[in-house]
């Protein structure tokens, strides 16, 4: 097993983390930090007799107001709010919020954005994806009019 700890710079972690350490995101196609945003990999691997086929285990931090960037999976994530409250808000739907302890399957190949629901407490969410091995796991999307 492939073990990935990371500690990115937001803010929470300080600046000089961020300089020592080059993107370890930028393989795996999740989002680069922001001071409203951060992903730590928590567990990297191929799944059992099928290693054309990656899980990997994150948690994201959400600042208060901050919301990740607008992406899109290929594969399957599915995501656990373990603090506070999150709204998806995915192409093509209402926005729905999602109370710690609930979960949530953002559909493969439609771009959302996770946005903590709360501008003065943070929100967490723990998020299990599974991708075809060597591809990314997230695509960023860029903003349209």
């Amino acid at each position: 097993m492939k073990k990935i700890l990371l500690a990115c710079a937001l803010g929470l972690a300080g600046p000089a983390i961020a300089q020592q350490a080059p993107n370890p995101h930028a393989g795996h196609g999740i989002p680069a930090p922001t001071a409203s945003f951060k992903a730590v990999v928590l567990l990297e691997t191929p799944l059992q007799g099928t290693e054309h086929r990656i899980y990997r285990l994150y948690t994201i931090d959400l600042g208060p107001g901050g919301a990740t960037p607008r992406h899109m999976h290929p594969g399957d994530e599915i995501a656990l709010v373990t603090e506070g409250a999150v709204t998806l808000e995915m192409q093509g739907e209402e926005p729905r919020t999602f109370q710690a302890g609930q979960t949530f399957h953002p559909r493969p190949m439609t771009p959302h954005v996770a946005r903590n629901a709360s501008s003065t407490a943070p929100a967490k969410l723990t998020v299990s994806s599974i991708t075809e091995a060597g591809k990314p796991s997230t695509i960023m999307v860029p903003l349209t009019n």
